[in-house]
């Protein structure tokens, strides 16, 4: 009997999952399915049909729109160069990446820049204001100043995470669900005695690209890379977890007195208008919130090293 013909349906969404979750970590790298496949220890064909059942989407497919997302995000909110972004999402050359995503988003990236406010981008902010019932307008706003801002170096981390949403609501499903999600990263965190790690939350996704519906919402704990011992303890007792690192290097620290959801729909709105106003440019997409307590968070936002 085949490993694939014992699995329960949970089982085989955590298969979906951590085939996402490899190609999330791997976006700039070379692989194929059959590279995952063998990793799961699933048949190429199995695990092909299997992601699709659970994630609505071929896995390739799934890669390529990741991949091209994450560009675009990388084009809105970075420094680097069109050549730079094609490496890192995992395209050889300029022209590859300018072909894909013009088919893809059907304008090239140079026009995509260009862009002042995205259909996707405007949907969602609009859908998060009214499930958090936070309006760019608000006094909260006047907490999201650079001046207020700590610039850090963070060592590189592994973050074990769980994702909260996927499906139709990710961030109404983020707001309802994360008490539980923290109550199980804070005990963990407690079991083993993780002093140095962050229970965070964020997006696999590019936010201002990635459709409403599609956004993989996660809560994780986050880790240093070096602390070995926890690293093995966590693999060994709960290796159902998904994982990713999460790069060290320069980062903005913003402290802001309230909860994640409602310091979100701000969080993004001075990104956006610091990036465009060259106040700071990021060095990736993995911006996130570390939850302290309950009406207090911290925004942790990756900078180009020229800014830092």
């Amino acid at each position: 009997m085949s490993k694939s013909s014992s699995l329960n349906r949970e089982q085989l969404e955590n298969l979906a999952l951590q085939g996402m979750c490899f190609a999330d970590d791997n976006v700039g790298e070379p692989f194929g399915i059959k590279d995952v496949s063998e990793r799961l220890g699933i048949s190429y064909s199995y695990f092909y049909h299997n992601f699709v059942a659970v994630m609505g989407e071929p896995f390739w497919h799934y890669v390529k729109r990741h991949r091209l997302e994450l560009a675009a995000g990388l084009l809105r909110h970075s420094g680097y160069n069109i050549s730079e972004i094609a490496e890192m999402c995992g395209y050889a050359t300029i022209a590859a990446l300018s072909k894909a995503f013009k088919q893809h988003f059907s304008v090239s990236p140079m026009q995509f820049k260009k862009i002042a406010v995205l259909p996707n981008e405007k949907r969602t902010l609009d859908i998060t204001e009214t499930i958090t019932h936070v309006t760019g307008n608000t006094p909260l706003s006047n907490f999201f100043t650079y001046d207020r801002c700590e610039k850090i170096v963070l060592p590189e981390t592994i973050l074990y995470y769980s994702l909260i949403s996927r499906g139709s609501d990710p961030i109404g499903a983020m707001v309802a669900r994360m008490t539980h999600f923290v109550s199980i990263f804070q005990k963990t965190r407690t079991l083993y005695d993780l002093q140095d790690s962050r229970i965070i939350t964020g997006t696999l996704d590019s936010i201002p690209v990635t459709d409403y519906e599609k956004l993989s919402m996660y809560a994780g704990l986050a880790i240093p890379a070096s602390a070995l011992k926890a690293h093995t303890q966590l693999n060994t007792t709960f290796p159902g977890f998904l994982y990713k690192r999460i790069p060290g290097g320069a980062y903005l620290k913003l402290p802001v007195p309230m909860d994640f959801a409602t310091a979100g729909l701000p969080m993004y709105e001075f990104i956006t208008r610091c990036c465009m106003e060259g106040i700071f440019k990021m060095s990736g997409n993995h911006f996130f919130i570390s939850l302290s307590t309950t009406n207090y968070c911290e925004i942790y936002i990756p900078l180009l090293r020229k800014h830092y």
